[in-house]
């Protein structure tokens, strides 16, 4: 008999395909149709694939007595009660380095087109203007990377090749690379030049990026976010920028998602893209593989890639 699979983020027709060769899918990706899930069917449940804009609560949890796995389609976790998962013995997978290559070639553009000020530029040139003015260089930068997991790797492979010099900052050391540890994000503002950012949202690293750490960016800094958009204090990136304590801010991610907020929307040198850093084609085939692979090897019992509780 075919295990039951909850979908709850938008799939591909051909990941839908596939999956049902081996699963009954159930696809409630509209909050309403979700919500109107009986609770018979609910009851037979046994995995859930996941997503960043719908929430999996706890009561979502308790109403699927038979689910064992939630798989998520990025590496963002921060939807799903993991506790609650965890205390049934829920395992909780994310697709952490699917999308880090696409994540970081999207970081580099952000980075590029901020410190160049492509967008002005252009904006400038199309209305019949000639917008000509002195710009900084990517090369030879000092570049600190808050983050060096995948995509936070990924992307000091590539600044690599315009002669920066990296720094980075993570929970713990990073054995076997040569760039330059800093004890705290504080520390690693005062090296940075650009200042990159990778990390997840969590209780520790709400707000992480506020007033005084920008302030110690300076102001002929730069800060780029690919990683979630909690992590930098809204209102003290617009006094940033709207001061000059910082030279700008690129953001793939914000608080407020998808609405960006008000006082961001006249900011001086802001360059913003609506959350698409992961969204390539190659990564919605690596990640789709991923989860298939993982289901089939946690109901066979076997080994799975990801797991974070």
């Amino acid at each position: 008999m075919k295990r039951e699979v909850l979908i709850r983020v938008p799939l591909d027709e051909d990941w839908l395909t596939r999956l049902s060769e081996n699963f009954i899918v159930h696809d409630m990706v509209d909050p309403a149709t979700f919500a109107a899930f009986p609770a018979e069917r609910r009851a037979k449940v046994q995995a859930v694939i996941a997503g960043t804009r719908a929430k999996f609560t706890a009561d979502d949890i308790a109403s699927m007595p038979e689910l064992a796995i939630i798989h998520t389609i990025g590496a963002g976790t921060e939807a799903i009660d993991i506790d609650a998962a965890s205390a049934r013995g829920i395992v909780v997978i994310s697709n952490s380095g699917t999308n880090a290559a696409s994540v970081a070639d999207h970081a580099m553009a952000l980075a590029m087109s901020l410190i160049r000020d492509v967008p002005a530029m252009h904006a400038g040139t199309v209305t019949g203007g000639w917008p000509v003015a002195e710009r900084p260089q990517l090369t030879g930068k000092r570049v600190g990377i808050l983050g060096l997991g995948a995509i936070g790797g990924a992307i000091a492979q590539r600044m690599a090749g315009f002669d920066t010099t990296i720094a980075y900052h993570s929970r713990r050391k990073v054995a076997d690379v040569p760039w330059r540890y800093c004890a705290g994000p504080g520390e690693l503002a005062d090296f940075s030049d650009v200042l990159m950012v990778t990390i997840p949202a969590t209780a520790e690293t709400h707000h992480v990026i506020d007033a005084g750490l920008l302030a110690r960016l300076g102001r002929n800094g730069f800060v780029v976010n690919v990683g979630r958009g909690a992590t930098i204090d809204t209102a003290a990136l617009a006094e940033a920028l709207g001061s000059g304590a910082i030279a700008g801010a690129a953001l793939d991610v914000f608080e407020g998602e998808p609405e960006l907020p008000e006082i961001l929307r006249t900011a001086p040198n802001l360059v913003v893209t609506p959350h698409v850093a992961g969204f390539s084609p190659e990564a919605r085939r690596d990640a789709g593989e991923r989860i298939l692979a993982n289901l089939a090897a946690f109901f066979d019992g076997k080994p799975v890639i990801g797991r974070v509780n």
